[in-house]
C-alpha cells in the first residue's frame, strides 16, 4: 500500500486555528521585521545601528507591538522621500528604552494615553490604504469605552472557553483591540500589516458577545493571511482589477475578495465551534446558527468570484485551498438545502461592475 507524499504547506497553511503554527507565523513576522530594520538602521549610520541593537534583540527574542510596525514604516517612507530629519526623529524614536514592550492583550482606544505620545496620529494614518478611514476614527469616551471593553472581555472569555485553539491564535496575533467609534450604526473593523498585532473594531450597542467574539475571529484571520503572506498579496492581479466582495457593497481588488472569502469561512468556523459548546444561552444559539447560514451563503458569493478570477501566488493557493477543503467537507455534512452555494456558472465578474 502506497503512502501519502507529505505536504508541509498543508500543515503551515491548514485552516483550522493552531496556536503553535500561529507562533511560528509570529516568529518570521518578527525575523523580517528585525531584519529590515537592522538593515535601515544601518544605512543612518553605525551609531543609530548601535543605538538600535537592544530593539533589534528583543524584536527577535519575543512579543512586538503594533507601534513598532507602524514606525519602521513611517521610517522607511521617510527615507525613500529623502527627509532625512524625520528619519532620524523617528529612529530615535524606535531606540528609546523599551520602546514598544508588549504585555497581555489588551483593550484600548485611539487615545495617546492608551497609545502612546503621538501614536494616535500614526494610527489613523496606518490602519488602511485609504488614509480617509482613519480620519473616520473616533476615541470612545470613558463610560463608553468602559462598557465596551467589558463587553469585549466577555466575548474574548467565551472564545477561551469554547474555541481555545481559537483564542490561543487570537493571543498569539493580536496585542492590541482598539476600539473606535465611527459614524454609522453597523459594525466596522479593520487592520493592517503596517500596525500587525492591532486591530480596529466599532461595535453597535446591540452587539452580543456572539457577534463579538465573530468580529475578533475576523479580524485576527486577517492578521494571519498578513502573516502568511509577510504583508504582500496572496494573489497576482493588479489592485486596480475589481471585483464584487461578500463582505463589501463596493467593489474591490482580487486580494481583498480573497481576505473577506476566507475570514468569512473563518466566522462560519468560530459559529459552529460556539454552537457546538454548550456554553451559550438559547438566544445566542439561534444567533449562531442564523450567522452560520449566513456565512455559508456569503462565502459561497466570495468563491465564486475567486475561483473565476483569482491568479495565485503559491502561498495563497495553498492558503484558500485549505478554506476550501474546510467548507467543503463542513456544508457537505450540513443540510444542503440549508445551506446553498451558488453555481459556478454564475456570470463572470468583470471591472465594468465597478
Amino acid at each position: 500500500m502506497g503512502t501519502a507524499a507529505f505536504d508541509p504547506d498543508a500543515i503551515l497553511f491548514a485552516f483550522r486555528p493552531d496556536a503553535e503554527r500561529a507562533c511560528l507565523v509570529e516568529a518570521r513576522v518578527r525575523s523580517g521585521l528585525a531584519d529590515s530594520l537592522a538593515a535601515t538602521l544601518q544605512a543612518l549610520g553605525d551609531d543609530r545601528a548601535a543605538a538600535g541593537e537592544d530593539l533589534i534583540a528583543r524584536i527577535r527574542a519575543g512579543p512586538t507591538a503594533p507601534i513598532v510596525f507602524g514606525a519602521y514604516t513611517d521610517l522607511v517612507e521617510a527615507i525613500f522621500s529623502d527627509d532625512i530629519y524625520a528619519a532620524e526623529r523617528i529612529a530615535d524614536e524606535l531606540c528609546t528604552p523599551a520602546f514598544g514592550h508588549v504585555g497581555a492583550l489588551r483593550i484600548v482606544t485611539l487615545i495617546d494615553q492608551d497609545l502612546g505620545d503621538g501614536q494616535v496620529a500614526r494610527y489613523r494614518r496606518l490602519v488602511d490604504d485609504d488614509p480617509q478611514l482613519g480620519l473616520e476614527f473616533t476615541a470612545l469616551a470613558p463610560p463608553e469605552f468602559a462598557s465596551t471593553a467589558s463587553r469585549v472581555s466577555e466575548a474574548i472569555a467565551l472564545l477561551d472557553a469554547a474555541a481555545p485553539e481559537l483564542a490561543a491564535e487570537l493571543r498569539t496575533l493580536v496585542h492590541e483591540v482598539v476600539v473606535v467609534g465611527r459614524e454609522g450604526d453597523s459594525y466596522f473593523g479593520a487592520s493592517s500589516f503596517q500596525l500587525w498585532g492591532a486591530l480596529f473594531v466599532k461595535l453597535t450597542f446591540q452587539a452580543s458577545r456572539v457577534e463579538i467574539a465573530q468580529a475578533l475571529a475576523h479580524e485576527c484571520a486577517h492578521a494571519l493571511l498578513f502573516g502568511f503572506g509577510m504583508g504582500m498579496p496572496l494573489v497576482e492581479n493588479e489592485a486596480e482589477e475589481l471585483y464584487p466582495s461578500p463582505l463589501r457593497n463596493d467593489p474591490r481588488p482580487m486580494d481583498g475578495v480573497v481576505h473577506a472569502t476566507y475570514v468569512i469561512a473563518r466566522m462560519h468556523y468560530t459559529m459552529e465551534r460556539l454552537l457546538e459548546s454548550g456554553l451559550l444561552t438559547d438566544e445566542e444559539e439561534r444567533e449562531a446558527a442564523d450567522w452560520i447560514e449566513r456565512n455559508a451563503q456569503g462565502y459561497g458569493e466570495g468563491v465564486v468570484v475567486v475561483e473565476r478570477n483569482a491568479r495565485w501566488t503559491q502561498i495563497g493557493e495553498s492558503v484558500f485551498r485549505s478554506a476550501k477543503d474546510y467548507m467543503a467537507a463542513c456544508l457537505h455534512r450540513r443540510d444542503a438545502v440549508a445551506y446553498p452555494l451558488p453555481r459556478l456558472d454564475t456570470p463572470r465578474a468583470t471591472d465594468s461592475m465597478v
